[in-house]
């Protein structure tokens, strides 16, 4: 069962009220936006998103009972204004991302996200994506894969770990996630407290999505479709998306169009941890609209 991450804080800071409309950017399988309805009873509606039709399946059925106050849409976040404007949906009082993997995606969606399943080397949120992980890793130059797991998964070790890939691959093709894992195992990597395929993993999922890019669109979009007084609620899981969220509140408070509200990111107690430990990195950072 997906736990969603933060819930309380996410509720708290958003503070949705009877009849307030709001969205939420990443719907997964719905756990924000079932909270969000149950605040907003009678009239408030939800316009939930998301990019992974299989996702959006679940939430619909778990959400079911709510009928018209919940509408879904398959879609790119990035594209957050567009959807909203298509849907007439407004006034928009709060918007929530939770920029995490849900639980669907990691244990059943068999599309190569998780490092602890042998599974197909895809890493897709819309599996009409062309471009996937076993695309990337199979033909994508050695020097652009060090690249890619140097600057989207911070890896140390990004070369060394490209090296062997491409050593691998002229063998025969990485097709599977059970694959990869091998070959990063045997590089030789120093042990820490995490795997030694999370950073690489975390960059090609990245990298396969784009998700840094959309994050920036999906950010700019939602300044301009939020009602004075809203607020936008973020939650990531680790420093690259983290960044980009704290330097675009910073910017747009300069610019006085946003006042942020979390001075410093909020994370969970050690009991959520313990509850759910896919947690453990999560931050929220939230700015509500001022002009």
């Amino acid at each position: 069962m997906h736990i969603p991450v933060l819930l309380q804080e996410v509720i708290q800071f958003l503070n949705p009220q009877s009849n307030e409309n709001f969205i939420d950017a990443t719907v997964g399988e719905g756990g924000y936006t079932l909270a969000i309805l149950q605040h907003t009873a009678p009239f408030g509606k939800v316009l939930g998103i998301d990019l992974d039709r299989e996702a959006l399946k679940l939430a619909e059925k778990k959400l079911m009972a709510f009928g018209e106050r919940v509408i879904f849409r398959q879609g790119n976040f990035k594209d957050i204004a567009k959807i909203a404007r298509k849907e007439n949906f407004r006034p928009i009082n709060g918007i929530v991302f939770d920029l995490g993997l849900g639980t669907f995606q990691i244990e059943e969606s068999q599309r190569g996200f998780s490092f602890l399943r042998d599974e197909p080397l895809k890493m897709t949120f819309d599996p009409r994506n062309t471009l996937t992980a076993e695309k990337v890793i199979n033909e994508m130059d050695v020097n652009e894969l060090a690249k890619i797991f140097r600057e989207y998964g911070e890896e140390k070790n990004a070369y060394r770990i490209a090296k062997a890939i491409g050593e691998a691959r002229e063998k025969e093709r990485i097709t599977t996630t059970g694959q990869l894992v091998n070959i990063i195992m045997k590089c030789g990597i120093k042990k820490t407290k995490i795997h030694p395929a999370t950073k690489v993993f975390q960059a090609l999922r990245i990298y396969v999505n784009d998700e840094l890019n959309n994050l920036n669109q999906a950010l700019r979009g939602s300044t301009e479709i939020l009602e004075k007084k809203g607020r936008i609620a973020v939650v990531s899981y680790h420093s690259l998306e983290d960044r980009i969220v704290k330097n675009f509140f910073r910017d747009q408070q300069k610019e006085g169009v946003l006042k942020i509200i979390t001075k410093k990111p909020i994370t969970p107690t050690k009991v959520e941890i313990l509850n759910n430990y896919r947690s453990r990195s999560a931050k929220l950072r939230v700015a509500q609209k001022i002009i």
